[in-house]
């Protein structure tokens, strides 16, 4: 009664047994605590749990503790590095849009396209006198359809489309627009852009017709032709290049972009501009040289010409070398994590991606780390995620295995009858008086506990003793 998430109103609200080996073994769908002397069978229990069941994380003994400090600095720093490419990859999409817009615009062509245009325009209008036949032929200076995307029309049908197939939020829908009405809509939607494609279709054939003759007529004439430009266009890519570096100077803008706290670590994210072509070529991950690029990195769009010009390096990737996206995981003072604390911060980490499995297993995790950790952020952690999903902690600590208040005790014991080792598990849940095995040998709970967690009784009692003297 003491541990308020074994108390509930229904049995349904509370943990259940299940088999867990043929033998009839059980285990709570909450938490398991595994019990037991040295070489009594703990890890060959966790083992042929792994083995039997299917989805299981299982955590072995010491395989997040730090051993060799460079290595396993690298291996964290790369863990750090996937976790980053993922943030930045999704921080940085709506930028790439834009990016991939804008580097298919080429201003010196359009310059080149206007100059072109008035050049003839003017020699033309000098010209007027001395045109011919061939020049005066309407279709001389004809300008082309001009061909655009339907793509808001698309996009709209879309949006109509999710209205009329959404049904999470069918009630609200229905509350405002009426279904019929929506199809309607939909429907004439779709008719417009039927007829909008086949113009589109006809603009192109009558462009090709025009362009054939133009320059059969050019072939005849000696008159000036007018060159063709879409002023428009040109006007409106003018406009994409110039709002392209007005939102990249914003994504160069330092500032922290994202923060998590997990359990007493933090992990911050920022976005900064890059100090330096070595911070570019860090990120591109390729032996490239940016230093020349890097002298046009305040011009956001002379800068994306001269990433143009570098053919080593692969346009799809232009949307990382215009921001650097910082991600570090700090403690709760607000420094990087030490050795000791990547290993902490790791293991949270692991216990966190459970959530993906339907079994958590965990070998021992006292001997890599210490109790004020294991009782504060593991101790939490295992018992949020007890609620989801079954999870067996092999421990002989009593911060783990006493403090956490699990949902059920397994005991393993190597016992030695006529002269032959017998391997045993007992279990029951922690309030009951006797642990017993499934063919009904029993066995004290309270000394398997005390004797795994606290060395024996007169161990315990010494080191309250203890305890009690220093405190007064």
């Amino acid at each position: 009664m003491s541990d308020r998430s074994k108390v509930a109103l229904s049995k349904s609200d509370g943990n259940k047994l299940f088999q867990i080996f043929d033998d009839g073994q059980q285990l709570s769908t909450g938490l398991n605590i595994v019990l037991g002397a040295r070489s009594s069978g703990k890890t060959v229990t966790l083992n042929r749990i792994n083995e039997e069941c299917k989805n299981v994380k299982y955590i072995p003994q010491f395989s997040l503790v730090q051993r060799d400090d460079s290595n396993y600095e690298k291996e964290f720093n790369e863990g750090v590095a996937r976790k980053k490419s993922n943030f930045v990859d999704k921080h940085l999409a709506p930028f790439k849009v834009v990016l991939d817009d804008v580097s298919t615009i080429d201003l010196v062509t359009n310059r080149r396209k206007v100059d072109e245009y008035l050049e003839t325009l003017l020699k033309q209008a000098e010209e007027v006198s001395k045109r011919d036949a061939f020049s005066k032929v309407t279709l001389f200076n004809e300008s082309q359809f001009e061909i655009n995307e339907e793509k808001g029309l698309t996009d709209l049908i879309t949006s109509i489309r999710l209205l009329i197939e959404n049904i999470e939020y069918r009630d609200v829908i229905d509350k405002h627009i009426n279904i019929v009405n929506l199809k309607g809509l939909a429907c004439e939607l779709i008719e417009s852009l039927w007829e909008k494609t086949l113009s589109q279709k006809k603009k192109k054939v009558v462009n090709e017709a025009v362009r054939d003759v133009k320059s059969k007529l050019k072939l005849r004439s000696s008159s000036t032709q007018v060159k063709d430009v879409d002023l428009y266009k040109v006007m409106i890519e003018h406009r994409k290049v110039l709002n392209f570096n007005l939102i990249t100077k914003q994504l160069q803008t330092e500032k922290i972009i994202n923060e998590e706290n997990i359990q007493g670590f933090k992990v911050v994210c920022k976005q900064r501009a890059f100090n330096g072509a070595g911070e570019i070529k860090s990120v591109s991950g390729k032996k490239v040289a940016f230093t020349s690029a890097y002298k046009e990195y305040s011009s956001p769009y002379k800068y994306l010409l001269q990433l143009k010009n570098n053919e080593a390096l692969t346009p799809s990737e232009f949307y990382k070398y215009f921001a650097c996206i910082e991600y570090e995981i700090l403690n709760k003072d607000g420094f990087k994590v030490s050795g000791g604390e990547r290993s902490e911060f790791r293991l949270l980490q692991e216990i966190k991606d459970a959530q993906n499995y339907d079994y958590l297993l965990i070998d021992e995790p006292e001997s890599s780390f210490d109790n004020v950790f294991l009782k504060g952020e593991v101790n939490q952690i295992l018992k949020e995620l007890s609620q989801t999903m079954p999870i067996v902690v092999v421990t002989h600590n009593s911060t783990v295995g006493a403090s956490i208040k699990a949902d059920y005790v397994v005991y393993t014991s190597k016992e030695v009858e006529k002269g032959e080792i017998v391997y045993r598990r007992y279990s029951g849940h922690p309030s009951v008086k006797e642990l017993s095995t499934v063919d009904g040998i029993k066995m004290d709970n309270f000394k398997v506990t005390i004797d795994s967690l606290e060395a024996g009784e007169t161990a315990y009692t010494e080191r309250k003793s203890g305890y009690e003297s220093i405190k007064n």
